[in-house]
């Protein structure tokens, strides 16, 4: 419960501090548990998608019939105590099925029409915004998600040094923001209050959104904006591109 406690004031005071608006990956039971932190992000404007509802009941093994109902509740629960149609999702423990995205796509348009269900995090396969095939035909989207930069990971599983992840941080922002320069990139930093707020580990965050922030030409958005500016501008291009470079491949072999 630290993060509950210290670490997501902690975290939001330093977000507050260089203007983030967070991309809350929220585990909705948290909607009822702790409904005084769903109000701090709500009066700060942060975007909430979907985590399930814990974190610790995964996909695996549920049928459509019971993922479907999972994800119903879980955007329901948003959209009840916030107001938001859940527009991004990443399964409990990133524990998604070959069913999950389209049905994620299919109950955010029941739900909320065009608005709801545009996005997963759960692919992390590239560095930019593609396009996703979902059953129904929506046009639907992969952002990147980078378990590199996963403070769980860096600490936990990696045991990296504070000073070296705000190296890896910053060195990570310096290659996207180098090849941005010719087409669009998205860097996501996915962190938990339990981990990056901890006293002795909140300088190395705050160090590398100095430097980011610093860029005058850096877009700091939330999932939701990113996906819906994408869909505008990029999805038919990018779509349109692939299914020609399938078909030339096609045909070559």
């Amino acid at each position: 419960d630290y993060g509950n406690r210290v670490g997501h004031q902690r975290q939001m005071a330093l977000l507050d501090k260089y203007g983030v608006r967070g991309s809350v990956s929220l585990s909705t039971a948290l909607c009822e548990h702790h409904p005084e932190i769903i109000q701090m992000c709500r009066e700060r404007d942060w975007e909430f998608f979907s985590h399930g509802i814990y974190n610790t009941r995964y996909t695996y093994g549920l049928s459509e019939a019971q993922e479907r109902a999972m994800i119903r509740d879980s955007m329901e629960t948003i959209h009840r105590h916030t107001g938001q149609a859940c527009a991004g999702y990443l399964a409990p423990a990133l524990s998604h099925s070959e069913h999950t995205l389209d049905l994620f796509a299919e109950v955010g348009e029941e739900l909320f029409g065009e608005r709801g269900g545009l996005y997963t995090c759960d692919l992390f396969h590239d560095d930019q915004p593609t396009p996703v095939r979902v059953r129904s035909g929506k046009r639907f989207i992969s952002l990147p998600y980078s378990l590199e930069m996963n403070d769980t990971i860096v600490y936990a599983v990696n045991k990296v040094e504070p000073r070296q992840y705000a190296i890896m941080l910053k060195r990570h922002f310096d290659r996207l923001y180098q090849e941005g320069a010719e087409s669009g990139t998205v860097m996501c930093i996915p962190t938990h209050n339990y981990q990056v707020s901890c006293p002795h580990r909140i300088k190395a965050f705050e160090e590398a959104l100095e430097y980011i922030t610093g860029h005058s030409d850096v877009w700091v958005a939330t999932g939701r904006e990113i996906a819906e500016y994408y869909r505008a501008h990029y999805h038919d291009a990018a779509l349109a591109s692939m299914q020609a470079q399938a078909a030339t491949a096609t045909g070559e072999s």
